[in-house]
C-alpha cells in the first residue's frame, strides 16, 4: 500500500516537474523576445512549439491516468464480485428497470431470476416511501427471505445491491407458535330447557346423551379439551390451527347438533364464542363468552370468532326459537323498576329516522317512569318521517305529554348527574340520535330485538336484548304488565300497538305467541285500529314514489329484487322499506333491497321471507337486522359504488 503510494508520488511529482521546465522556457523565450526584437518572429515560433509541446504532453498524461483508474477500478470491480460469491447469502446486481446486472453463486443455485426481479422492483416501490424498508417473501418451496436493498450510483446509471437472508427458520418458528396458540371459548347449548320438556325420562336422557356425545367427539376430533360448566354450557380449549380448520369447514358441528332434531319434538341448536387474539388467556376468555353473547344476541344457532376488533360469523340461518318462560321478562321488569326509581329523572333515546316501533317503545318507557313518578324526557330527531310525527302529534293530545318529546339541542345542557338513560330499539352507538348522548349517563338501560352485532353498548348497566321478539315495543310492554294498576290511555295503547304492526307487517312476519298476547293487553285499553290504519297512510307522491321503484326494480339469480331510487321524497326511509315489503308479492322473489340517497347517506332497505338471510348481506355493509328485514345506512359512496358493494355482498352470501 505504501509503495503504490509512493509510485504515484513519484508520477505526480515527475508530471509536474516537465510542465514546469517547459513553463521556464516559455517565459524566458518571451523574455528575449522582448530585449531582441529582432528575433521576434523566431521567440514566436519557439513559443509556439514549446506551447504545442506542453499541451501534448498534459494530453497523454491524462489519457494514461484515466488508463490507470479504469485499470484499478477493473480489479477492484473483480475483486469485489469474487468476495460477493463467498458469501453464503444470495446477493445480485440489478439494474433500476429489474434486469439483472450480475449475482453471486447462491443467488444462481438458490432463485430464480423471474423471483430476483419482481423482489428487487417491489421494494424499490417500497423505498419511495420508506427508504429503510425491507422484504419478507416466500420463494414458493416454502422458503422465506428477507430482502435488503442498497443503492449503487455509477457515473452514467444506478443500480441496486440486493440481499436475500434466509429466514425460513424464523419464519416456520413464528407459524408453529402461531398455529399451537391456545384459543378459549365457550359452547351454549341455545333450548336446552325448551327441548327436552314434554319429553319422558327415558327421551331426556337419549337427547342428553346423543348430544354430549357428538360435542364431545367433534371436541376430540379438533384435539380439543372440553369442561361442562353446567348442563347446557361448555368451555372450549383447542389450538388456533384447529380453528382455521372449523373455520373452513363453517362449523359442522353446528349442523351436525341439528340433525339431533329428529329425536326431539323441537329443534336443538348450540352457539359457539371464541377468540385467540388476546394475550393472556383470561382476556382470551373473556372475549370468548363476549363472542358466545354476540352469538346468542343474533339468534343463536351459530360460531362467532374473534381476531383482534374483527368477529366472524358462521351459521346464523334460523329465525330463533321464541322463549315461553316469562322468568326473564319479570325480572328485567323489576330491574327496570329498581334503576328508574333510584334516578332523579329518565331520557330515552331512539335510533336516528325514527319509526314507529322506537317510538312505541319510547312511549312504553315513558309510562313506567310517570307511573313510578319520576319526569322523562324522550330524545327524537330533528327530522322525522310522516308517520311518525302522526304519532307524535297524536300522543300530544295526551295531557301528560306536552313536554316529553325534545330534540337533543334542547336537552343537551341539562344536568344529566343521577339521571337512567334508556336506549330503545338499536344497540348501537352509532345508529343513536345523538351518539355522544352516552357519555353524559352513567345510568344506561338498552332495549332492543335486533341481532346483534359486533358494535354494542357494553357499558350499559341494564340489558333486555331479546331476538326472538316482534319488537322493541312488544319488550316494554311486557315490562309494563309486570307494573301492577299501571293505566294507559288508548291514545297511548294505539301508539304502541302501532310499533307492533309495523314491525311485524301487520303480524305476518315474526310474530309469536307472546306477541299476540301484548297485542291482547293493549286491545283491552279502547285501541280502535280503525285509527291506528290511519297513521300509515300515505299522500299521492308517496304512494308514486313507492309504484315507480317497484317498477324500476331488476332481478338477480331469478330471486332477489334490487332497485335504486334517485328520489328525493323527504319520506324516503318509509318509502324505500315499504317497497322493499311491496318487491316481496312478486312471485318468486325470496328477498328484496331498496337503495335511496338521504342526506348523503344511501340508506338500503332489505326484506325476506326466510329462505335468504337478509341481514347476514347488510351486515357486511356495517348494517344489522334480522333474517327477515334488516337495513343499512353507508356514508361517503354514491348510489352506484353501494349497489355494486351489495352485489358483491349477495354474490359472497350466495356462494357460502
Amino acid at each position: 500500500m505504501g509503495k503504490n503510494k509512493e509510485k504515484r508520488t513519484g508520477i505526480l511529482k515527475s508530471f509536474s516537474s516537465r510542465i514546469v521546465f517547459l513553463s521556464i522556457l516559455i517565459i524566458c523565450a518571451a523574455f528575449i523576445s522582448i530585449i531582441f526584437p529582432l528575433t521576434l518572429y523566431a521567440d514566436i515560433f519557439i513559443i509556439f512549439v514549446l506551447c504545442v509541446v506542453a499541451i501534448v504532453m498534459c494530453i497523454r498524461e491524462l489519457k494514461n491516468k484515466k488508463y490507470r483508474l479504469h485499470e484499478l477500478s477493473k480489479n477492484i470491480d473483480s475483486i469485489f464480485k469474487d468476495s460477493l460469491d463467498l458469501v453464503d447469502i444470495p446477493m445480485a446486481i440489478v439494474g433500476m428497470q429489474g434486469n439483472i446486472i450480475w449475482k453471486n453463486n447462491s443467488a444462481e443455485h438458490l432463485l430464480p431470476d423471474e423471483y430476483i426481479e419482481k423482489s428487487a422492483l417491489k421494494l424499490e416501490s417500497l423505498k419511495k416511501k420508506n427508504p429503510n424498508s425491507s422484504l419478507l417473501e416466500e420463494l414458493g418451496n416454502g422458503d422465506v427471505y428477507n430482502i435488503i436493498c442498497n443503492q449503487i450510483k455509477f457515473e452514467n446509471f444506478d443500480c441496486m445491491l440486493v440481499s436475500f437472508v434466509d429466514k425460513t427458520y424464523e419464519s416456520t418458528l413464528r407459524e408453529n407458535l402461531e398455529d399451537t396458540r391456545v384459543a378459549i371459548g365457550m359452547l351454549f347449548i341455545d333450548n336446552y330447557e325448551e327441548t327436552l320438556q314434554g319429553l319422558d325420562e327415558m327421551q331426556k336422557a337419549e337427547v342428553t346423551s346423543v348430544l354430549t356425545r357428538e360435542i364431545r367427539s367433534w371436541a376430540r376430533e379438533n384435539k380439543g379439551v372440553l369442561a361442562r360448566l353446567d348442563k347446557d354450557k361448555y368451555a372450549i380449549f383447542m389450538e388456533k390451527k384447529y380453528i382455521d380448520k372449523m373455520e373452513k369447514d363453517s362449523f359442522d358441528i353446528l349442523e351436525r347438533v341439528r340433525n339431533i332434531t329428529k329425536l326431539t319434538k323441537l329443534p336443538i341448536t348450540v352457539s359457539i364464542g371464541v377468540s385467540y387474539a388476546e394475550e393472556t388467556l383470561e382476556d382470551r376468555y373473556n372475549a370468548g363468552r363476549s363472542a358466545l353473547d354476540i352469538a346468542l344476541g343474533r339468534g343463536g344457532d351459530q360460531a362467532v370468532v374473534k381476531k383482534d376488533k374483527k368477529y366472524d360469523f358462521f351459521g346464523g340461518s334460523n329465525i330463533g326459537l321464541e322463549k315461553t318462560s316469562k322468568v326473564k321478562a319479570r325480572t328485567m321488569a323489576q330491574a327496570i323498576r329498581e334503576l328508574v326509581e333510584k334516578s332523579e329523572k329518565v331520557y330515552v333515546v331512539g335510533h336516528r329516522n325514527s319509526d314507529l316501533d322506537c317510538i312505541g317503545a319510547s312511549i312504553g318507557i315513558v309510562k313506567i317512569a310517570q307511573y313510578l313518578g319520576k319526569p322523562v324526557t324522550v330524545i327524537v330527531d330533528a327530522k322525522c318521517n310522516a308517520s311518525t310525527e302522526g304519532v307524535i302529534t297524536k300522543i300530544k293530545y295526551d295531557e301528560n305529554y306536552d313536554d316529553v318529546f325534545k330534540t337533543y339541542p334542547e336537552i343537551k345542557n341539562d344536568d344529566f348527574t343521577n339521571c337512567l338513560l334508556v336506549v330503545v330499539d338499536t344497540h348501537k352507538k352509532s345508529y343513536l340520535v345523538e351518539p355522544d348522548l352516552l357519555d353524559k349517563f352513567e345510568k344506561i338501560a338498552v332495549i332492543d330485538h335486533h341481532r346483534r352485532g359486533p358494535e354494542f353498548i357494553d357499558n350499559a348497566v341494564l340489558t333486555y336484548h331479546e331476538i326472538y321478539a316482534s319488537s322493541a315495543t312488544e319488550l316494554v310492554v311486557e315490562l309494563l304488565m309486570y307494573m301492577d294498576g299501571v293505566e294507559i290511555s288508548s291514545n297511548e295503547a294505539e301508539c304502541m300497538y302501532a310499533g307492533l304492526v309495523v314491525d311485524t307487517k301487520n303480524f305476518m312476519f315474526k310474530t309469536g305467541v307472546r306477541t299476540f298476547e301484548v297485542a291482547a293487553y293493549l286491545k283491552k285499553f279502547g285501541i280502535d285500529v280503525a285509527e291506528i290504519k290511519l297513521l300509515f297512510q300515505n299522500n299521492f307522491e308517496t304512494y308514486v314514489a313507492k309504484v315507480n321503484i317497484v317498477k324500476n326494480a331488476e332481478f338477480i339469480h331469478n330471486k332477489i329484487a334490487i332497485s335504486v331510487s334517485e328520489e328525493k321524497h323527504p319520506d324516503m326511509p318509509i318509502i324505500v322499506a315499504q317497497a322493499a315489503d311491496e318487491l316481496l308479492s312478486i312471485s318468486g322473489i325470496q328477498a328484496s333491497f331498496v337503495l335511496c340517497m338521504v342526506d348523503g347517506i344511501v340508506m338500503i332497505s332489505g326484506r325476506s321471507m326466510g329462505d335468504i338471510n337478509v341481514q347476514t348481506i347488510l351486515e357486511k355493509m356495517g348494517g344489522g337486522g334480522h333474517l327477515t328485514f334488516a337495513g343499512a345506512q353507508i356514508a361517503g359512496v354514491t348510489l352506484e359504488k353501494a349497489k355494486e358493494k351489495l352485489l358483491e355482498s349477495i354474490e359472497e352470501y350466495l356462494s357460502e
